[in-house]
């Protein structure tokens, strides 16, 4: 299987009518911008995404227009996790038949599972896509269970198409655990902006952002700078982007990706309820911080 690396962006998904219906349109466009910048991959239907928030049929239509839309320009990864295992399998099957690159499985959420309930769900959705290649999406603070070292062990050893795992877990031990058993096995990518340079150091093989949702090149010129040896230069963009993702609220506030790329010339839409938008006050102080920045007019 080929090496996943690099700089995935974890987009947005872009709603009309105050985030009642998918825009479609609006979402070509929008991976057409992104793509342009010039990341490895694009992440769709994950946080950033608000994927927990859409219908199944929804989630499959993106898919379906991401895929169509950029689909041999960069790799696509579809967020296919849901909170049931049989709708995890449904949307992995869909990822697969409309030509997706891989499936990111964002661990299942609200009730507690221990590993070897994990294992049995992973295990059951790999054999329902042989061959298709799968990342273990792990976000513990969201779903309150995680992949222990344990659990990712296991996985290796028993799920061949397991290409790699995203880890939103800020906990750098683990992420050094996960680097170790995964070798040259399975690529680990870092999903804490703020642990970028650390984990790029301690052996990840990149990152999969929320923040890059909107202003993609600061991450691209931290890894090229850290793939170059330049570990001066990419210090200098780590600290840029710890207050780049500051200004943003760090995956906090959907709107305020939305409101960043409206900045930039691009209309994505607003957020699905519960997320809330942001008012005209907070709307003006994101584009004056995010203009002393220098990424916004």
């Amino acid at each position: 299987m080929l090496t996943w690396e690099g700089v995935i962006a974890a987009i947005v998904t872009s709603l009309k009518d105050e985030g009642e219906k998918i825009d479609t349109q609006a979402m070509r466009s929008y991976c057409d911008f992104i793509v342009q910048k010039g990341v490895q991959g694009l992440f769709v239907g994950g946080t950033t995404g608000e994927g927990p928030l859409l219908s199944l049929q929804e989630r499959k239509s993106i898919a379906e227009t991401v895929v169509d839309q950029v689909k041999g320009k960069t790799r696509l990864i579809i967020q296919t996790g849901c909170i049931t295992t049989d709708e995890t399998i449904e949307l992995t099957r869909h990822s697969r038949s409309v030509g997706a690159d891989a499936a990111g499985i964002v661990l299942p959420y609200f009730y507690h599972l221990d590993d070897d309930a994990l294992f049995k769900h992973f295990f059951k959705i790999a054999n329902a896509v042989p061959g298709f290649p799968l990342f273990i999406y792990n976000i513990p603070q969201c779903t309150c269970n995680n992949v222990s070292p344990r659990l990712f062990e296991k996985l290796l050893e028993k799920i061949e198409s397991l290409v790699g795992i995203k880890t939103s877990n800020p906990d750098i031990f683990q992420i050094q655990e996960y680097v170790r058993l995964a070798e040259d096995r399975c690529s680990v990518f870092v999903g804490c902006d703020g642990l970028i340079l650390v984990g790029l150091s301690a052996g990840v093989r990149g990152i999969v952002s929320g923040n890059a949702s909107a202003f993609p090149e600061p991450f691209i010129k931290i890894y090229q700078a850290f793939e170059r040896g330049e570990l001066e230069k990419a210090r200098e963009y780590q600290l840029f982007i710890d207050k780049l993702r500051n200004v943003l609220g760090d995956g906090c506030y959907i709107a305020s990706f939305k409101k960043a790329l409206g900045f930039r010339g691009i209309k994505v839409g607003s957020v699905r309820e519960p997320n809330r938008e942001f008012s005209a006050e907070e709307t003006a102080e994101l584009r004056e911080s995010l203009r002393e920045l220098g990424v916004v007019q």
